[in-house]
């Protein structure tokens, strides 16, 4: 197959040149019509690299699809007339929602008409549950790591919810692959909200994979696992930990107090993040550490300088989303990737603004990471939709400082080479003679169509 158009890192009128699942030339349109007259041909207006999700919870994305939607909601009344209205007997799962203050649980508990309710955030980090789903997880109204009468369950005690509740199963991880293949990805990084059995599902079918799966396993699930590629559509790098929580319930972990008191709490505790990351870096495991306030990425950066290197696998900090300028010398070091959502300003900006007023600029410093640092961009999905179209835009038109907006190749660099490098694939994200054959194709400036394997699947609108 014959591919013509802008190629980017070349230029207008060339063409690349497909044999099965491999590129095997990249040159001048004349010059690879002349030499291949009888292939099949493809005009766009450009050709990319595959385009990657960097930070993504596949299976999480797939159960969420069958799950109540609760996106864009802040009042409790609205999200409980929406689980008193959901017919299914069971469990009322749901997610999607933000709530700043903490309302009494009664609401739930009547629109659940005796079915557990569990309902959580939009960042994953905290949820709601009614008094029939706090007590199926063995809660208690004295237990210290719950609001009772709130139904607030946040970080850690969430994992007695998730046990308690249906569990997602190998067809929401196929769901939620395959959605992101029709939105045009090739390449997804899974970055271990999973359970740890959730790999042996992919790696049942993991030559029918739909993208290019790279897996991080969560903190502790690591040990008797090899790393490595099994087959060309998975590869096993990682080992997931979580310096601290999330703006949206204010467990992100500051140097300074939020706006109402309180600087977040750390999750791991650093020591146990280097401890444990020192021996997955020995067994052959990158690291991938969630860091979100700017005490947790200081934090995170400082302990990256004292931990050696894979080669080819370099260290990942995951969100990266408050920096503080006397931290900036912390970001020279390398073999170390930034893996950030640009996606996320659309609705944490104002977030930012009303919790942390006077320090919006520390958040979402793109253009300040991507001068120190390789970026690789994701959605966190299902935190939010994997849109390419509007990662772009949120990475280009920064809504808090527009100093920190980037260009439009930069931004796709982020995803494309950015993820390959994230990844620790040498052949992917570029388009070079004997990199695999996963493309994106734009038009109107649109992603339109992925190439997969040598085998071109337009995206759906």
């Amino acid at each position: 197959m014959l591919i013509l158009g802008e190629v980017l890192g070349y230029g207008k009128d060339f063409g690349v040149y497909l044999e099965g699942n491999r590129i095997r030339a990249v040159a001048p349109a004349a010059d690879l019509l002349a030499r291949h007259p009888a292939a099949r041909r493809l005009r766009v207006e450009r050709v990319t690299p595959g385009i990657a999700d960097a930070h993504a919870h596949p299976l999480f994305y797939g159960a969420e699809k069958r799950r109540l939607s609760l996106a864009g909601l802040t009042d409790l009344r609205e999200v409980a007339a929406r689980v008193a209205a959901h017919p299914d007997p069971g469990w009322v799962l749901g997610g999607g929602f933000l709530f700043d203050a903490r309302p009494a649980r009664a609401l739930l508990d009547a629109a659940g008409r005796g079915r557990p309710v569990y309902l959580r955030s939009r960042d994953l980090h905290a949820a709601r549950a009614n008094e029939a789903a706090l007590e199926a997880a063995g809660f208690s109204p004295d237990d210290p790591l719950v609001d009772w009468e709130a139904g607030w369950v946040v970080e850690t005690a969430l994992a007695r919810l998730e046990a308690a509740a249906p569990a997602p199963g190998p067809e929401d991880l196929w769901r939620g692959l395959w959605a992101f293949a029709r939105r045009g990805y090739t390449a997804v990084h899974a970055l271990a909200y999973e359970p740890p059995e959730a790999l042996s599902w992919a790696e049942a079918r993991a030559g029918e994979l739909p993208v290019r799966l790279w897996w991080a396993l969560p903190r502790g699930a690591w040990r008797g696992v090899r790393p490595g590629w099994r087959g060309e559509r998975l590869f096993v790098g990682g080992v997931k930990f979580f310096a601290d929580g999330a703006l949206g319930p204010a467990t992100a972990w500051m140097h300074a107090p939020y706006c109402g008191g309180g600087t977040g709490t750390p999750v791991d505790a650093p020591e146990a993040i280097e401890a444990e990351g020192r021996e997955a870096l020995a067994a052959g495991f990158t690291l991938a550490v969630h860091a979100i306030g700017t005490r947790a990425v200081a934090g995170v950066l400082a302990l990256f300088k004292r931990l050696p290197r894979l080669p080819g696998r370099p260290l990942r900090i995951e969100h990266l989303q408050d920096l503080r300028d006397e931290d900036l010398a912390l970001l020279a070091q390398e073999g170390v990737v930034a893996s950030m959502q640009p996606v996320h300003l659309a609705e944490d900006a104002e977030l930012v603004r009303r919790r942390l007023p006077g320090r919006e600029h520390e958040a979402f410093r793109f253009a300040t990471v991507a001068r120190r640092l390789p970026l690789a961009f994701g959605s966190d999905a299902p935190v939010a939709e994997p849109d390419l179209a509007a990662s772009l835009r949120e990475a280009t038109r920064h809504r808090l400082s527009p100093g920190e907006s980037l260009g439009f190749e930069a931004a796709l660099f982020a995803h494309t080479r950015g993820a390959a490098l994230a990844a620790g694939w040498e052949d992917y994200g570029r388009i070079v003679p004997g990199a695999w054959a996963d493309l994106g194709l734009f038009e109107g400036g649109r992603l339109v169509a992925r190439v997969f394997d040598g085998v071109v699947e337009d995206v759906e609108a």
